[in-house]
């Protein structure tokens, strides 16, 4: 059997902000665009579908934008518990928000504070294969301030891998029960990704096409390289350039670490990277 392959990318991701990489006028939302955002879209082409059964791992970055100065830490908390059914070794639970989010706001005066949202994401492998796998993740986003009410919503999430060659693809929709100016009522999303595996090092390239309820459609491309440090740990560095086409351009850099806590229960094929 293979690793159990598939997001940054999520995302969201590292898979939603104001201070986060939002594309759309309002940046106070995108369901899909903090810490699971970018994990997403790391899992279309670099990272495990679901974190070692029997661990825990923790994603979390930097992200600075050049276009508004904002500044965001990005963080998922991720466990898979060991066992052979749906719940247990096929079902990854992820919990995503922001440590830290800087913005400057009217006046040229710099709010920091915590997450104004946080995000529960279950991911299950429904579908595993020597080389194409297929998984769903169901989403719960729980807004703590500026607007109210939850979003939800679900993504799936397609991989391809072969030959150190990862091709993934994901569709997604998040829904508001409160819909406003800053929070649409209907979030669609697209994305496909590619990496090449070259020893330690993945070069990854994605696109993201969005459309929110009441904006015009959004093109998104991120471009980066993840070097593997060790088994358990990973950096990775990542341009990003929100709305290519489409309003509210945002030019960003995202310097991130994946860290893999506990021994897991992974199968011994699953550690060929030409797989």
């Amino acid at each position: 059997m293979p690793r159990l392959v598939p997001v940054l990318l999520i995302a969201g991701a590292l898979f939603q902000p104001e201070a986060h990489a939002a594309s759309f006028h309002f940046r106070r939302f995108n369901g899909t665009r903090v810490a699971s955002g970018i994990t997403q879209r790391r899992r279309l082409h670099v990272d495990d579908l679901i974190t070692e059964p029997g661990t825990f791992e923790i994603d979390s970055a930097y992200l600075y934008s050049w276009t508004t100065g904002s500044m965001t830490i990005p963080t998922a908390v991720k466990w898979t518990p060991a066992g052979n059914s749906m719940l247990k070794g096929q079902t990854e639970y992820n919990l995503a928000f922001d440590s830290v989010n800087s913005a400057i706001n009217t006046g040229s005066q710099r709010t920091t504070q915590f997450s104004d949202r946080l995000t529960f994401q279950p991911t299950t492998v429904v579908y595993d294969s020597e080389h194409f796998d297929i998984a769903v993740a169901p989403q719960v986003t729980a807004l703590l301030r500026n607007e109210s009410g939850i979003r939800a919503g679900a993504t799936v999430i397609a991989r391809l891998d072969k030959s150190g060659n990862s091709l993934g693809a994901t569709a997604g929709w998040t829904g508001a029960t409160s819909p406003s100016d800053n929070n649409p009522a209907g979030v669609w999303d697209f994305g496909v990704g590619y990496g090449r595996k070259l020893r330690k090092f993945t070069p990854h390239a994605n696109v993201v096409l969005e459309r929110a309820t009441g904006f015009a459609h959004t093109t998104s491309v991120f471009g980066g390289i993840e070097y593997q440090w060790t088994e358990k740990f990973a950096v990775d560095a990542t341009a990003q350039r929100y709305s290519l086409t489409g309003g509210s351009p945002d030019r960003q850099i995202l310097l991130g670490i994946t860290w893999n806590f506990g021994r897991g229960s992974r199968r011994p094929s699953e550690s060929d990277p030409s797989q």
